[in-house]
């Protein structure tokens, strides 16, 4: 949940607050929890609740650590140093949307969960999802001026595949 949380927040302090403030939350509802999901999305629902609250209450800073959790693929030096100025360049872009949007390209993109998945998490349709990954995406290749990626039938951009 601290990972999650500092993926979300960028700030290992505001992360200890956050997740301090879900198991809090949860367990003031737990009689609440129903078994219609798993004990983990449940959580992950109050994470992005409370995230969203904070993130409406306090404008949180925007530092994020470049080098964990993306995972590029790397050949050499010069190789990391590009890659890890891309991450950067990205992070900044997405402080620039709104808070619930850069929740759902992390979970798309960092964390690797499906749209349904993030949907469950939002309560919200796939298609909201699926419309609103498109939008941050096409937004930030717009910025970087990079041209559309032809991607095959069943497959999703991940981040590592921006040029």
């Amino acid at each position: 949940m601290y990972a999650l949380a500092l993926r979300f927040c960028s700030n290992h302090h505001d992360a200890e607050d956050l997740v301090q403030e879900v198991f809090l939350s949860a367990y003031r509802a737990i009689r609440s929890f129903r078994g219609e999901s798993t004990f983990h999305t449940w959580l992950r629902r109050i994470m992005v609740n409370s995230f969203l609250s904070h993130k409406r209450r306090k404008e949180l800073p925007a530092s994020m650590d470049v080098t964990g959790g993306v995972g590029f693929p790397a050949v050499g030096a010069d190789r990391i140093a590009y890659n890890n100025v891309v991450v950067q360049q990205i992070l900044q872009r997405l402080d620039e949307i709104p808070p619930r949007q850069k929740l759902m390209f992390i979970m798309k993109h960092q964390e690797g969960l499906t749209c349904e998945e993030i949907a469950e998490n939002f309560g919200t349709s796939v298609g909201t999802v699926k419309k609103t990954l498109f939008r941050v995406v096409d937004r930030l290749r717009k910025e970087f001026h990079t041209p559309e990626i032809p991607i095959g039938e069943g497959r999703n951009a991940r981040l590592p595949e921006i040029p």
